[in-house]
């Protein structure tokens, strides 16, 4: 998988959490929500390090249905 379609995954699978990722990472929330919609062709390696980061300080937490 491409590093823009795994990030796309990632951003997708927080989706409840955009306003605060937006907050913490500095990307506007237009732009979260273009990419996240596969609406931008190149988002820029800048841009997708930022989530990146973003994703490996902050894991998701997983948790199992009882």
């Amino acid at each position: 998988m491409s590093l823009v379609l795994s990030v796309r995954a990632e951003l997708n699978a927080r989706k409840g959490e955009w306003p605060a990722i937006c907050k913490r990472t500095g990307l506007s929330y237009w732009w979260l929500i273009k990419y996240a919609q596969g609406r931008i062709d190149n988002p820029g390696v800048l841009k997708l390090e930022k989530l990146m980061e973003h994703f490996e300080s902050n894991p998701r937490e997983h948790t199992e249905a009882a």
